[in-house]
């Protein structure tokens, strides 16, 4: 009688652990701090670039960014919205590709630009709340996040680097579904700065089936349901 409670209470001790890890129906899989880690150093090598300091935030809202093209930060709620290290390498890919391609000089570079045209433009017709806003507008230049232009390259940088190296491209298209299918709030910058839409995903689709169009794409709402 003893042995069958004891195997009783294992069963349900393994029931509780499932549900720990499933929610309808779903496994709760996310990238770990070794495997964010262990991308970083695989996109810095494959991209042949000095490895940039990384940390990670203990942030709720999943994200990363480049800061100043000299910094990369990962968010513990993008961590846990992951579910592959093919995603984490296509987040950082992308992120990469901001500071390969050089995306923030050329934004400061913009606003540095419309502070001086606007200047010139108020000190000719004698107007200073002319030039104080342009100075405002250009702080705020500044400090937003990357067009969406800029965006669109580092996604395709992030596949094409992917390729480069022999790695999964799909993990920037599912990490960039999740993104979309995500329904908490949104940070002003960093991955996440311009939400994914239907033409963004398309686009980093066709990339990747340009390169390989026998490949697999995973479907996250197929995945989820």
């Amino acid at each position: 009688m003893e042995r069958k409670n004891f195997f009783s209470a294992l069963s349900l001790a393994a029931t509780a652990l499932c549900l720990c890890l499933f929610q309808d129906g779903a496994a709760f899989a996310y990238v770990s701090e070794g495997d964010v880690t262990s991308a970083w150093s695989d996109v810095c090598g494959i991209a042949g670039i000095e490895p940039l300091p990384l940390s990670i935030e203990n942030e709720d809202v999943p994200n990363a960014w480049v800061t100043a093209g000299k910094s990369v930060t990962v968010t513990t709620g993008l961590m846990k919205l992951l579910d592959r290290e093919e995603e984490i390498f296509g987040v950082l890919s992308h992120e990469a590709g901001h500071a390969v391609l050089k995306h923030y000089e050329k934004k400061v570079g913009n606003a540095v630009g419309v502070n001086v045209a606007a200047l010139l433009l108020g000190k000719a017709i004698g107007d200073n709340t002319l030039g104080s806003i342009a100075v405002g507008l250009g702080a705020n230049l500044a400090t937003a996040g990357f067009s969406r232009e800029q965006e669109v390259a580092a996604d395709d940088f992030a596949v094409d680097l992917a390729y480069k190296g022999g790695k999964d491209p799909t993990g920037i298209y599912t990490s960039l579904a999740r993104l979309a299918a995500y329904g908490g709030k949104t940070s002003p910058s960093g991955f996440n700065s311009h939400p994914p839409d239907d033409r963004r995903l398309q686009h980093v689709r066709e990339r990747i089936l340009s390169k390989d169009p026998d490949i697999v794409i995973p479907d996250i709402q197929k995945n989820n349901d």
